[in-house]
């Protein structure tokens, strides 16, 4: 293809997600709540998967009454765009209206936003620079062996010591661990994975779980902050 043609291409796949999502935000604005769920899945088939159609998306299935699939997007949105501050705003209000069991403490609660304050793509980014940084005052060191460049480099190289290991975590984190919002109405939790076994526990809609464990129709979860687990239906839940 012609490389005018191509640009051609691509500003009419724009102009046309542009129109796309302009149409679904005037259907929520019009109160035609399910066509603009719809219209923002429509958008997300076309491979928008930006933190603002999610979190678009998430605002029509809570106004549709629709509050576990409501959450699963604003988690989505949140995980793209983990500092915006209306998504948060969203999420909270959201999560307002689960049953929760247990409550996290402060102490917690900073810990985790601290821990998730940046984005794996932005912890790896700051390592390189670090890296970089590092190997210069390495090379600067050879030539300029004063107490200055010695507490420089080791002090980076602390920093990234810390940072490599900590990005490490995320990473890891990110690959083995599953997490997955209840999008039913609720779930009877099984101690085992047999239909006729009697429920252990009864988890409400718009619940944030973690996926331990797979077996065909079936799926292993826990509850971390009620340190809960149980056997669900793998189509009662949708992963984030």
């Amino acid at each position: 293809m012609k490389p005018y043609l191509l640009i051609f291409s691509l500003l009419v796949a724009f102009a046309r997600a542009d129109a796309n999502i302009e149409s679904a935000n005037k259907l929520y604005e019009t109160g035609k709540y399910s066509e603009a769920v719809a219209a923002f899945n429509t958008v997300l088939d076309g491979g928008n998967k930006s933190a603002e159609v999610y979190y678009n998306l998430g605002n029509s299935y809570f106004k549709d009454k629709k509050l576990g699939l409501a959450i699963l997007c604003y988690e989505k949105a949140l995980k793209i765009s983990p500092r915006d501050a209306d998504i948060k705003y969203n999420l909270d209000f959201a999560r307002s209206f689960i049953k929760e069991t247990a409550v996290a403490d402060a102490a917690s609660k900073i810990i985790n936003a601290i821990y998730y304050f940046l984005t794996i793509n932005e912890l790896c980014v700051i390592l390189s620079l670090i890296f970089i940084l590092l190997m210069g005052l390495i090379i600067y060191r050879l030539f300029k062996k004063n107490e200055l460049s010695y507490w420089l480099t080791f002090s980076f190289s602390i920093l990234f010591g810390i940072l490599f290991v900590f990005s490490s975590m995320r990473i890891v984190e990110n690959e083995n661990t599953k997490t997955a919002i209840v999008t039913s109405a609720s779930v009877e939790a099984k101690a085992a994975p047999i239909e006729s076994n009697p429920a252990s526990f009864t988890i409400p809609e718009g619940k944030k779980l973690y996926i331990i464990n797979t077996r065909q129709d079936w799926v292993e979860i826990l509850l971390k902050s009620e340190n809960m687990k149980g056997w669900i239906k793998k189509d009662t839940i949708s992963e984030i």
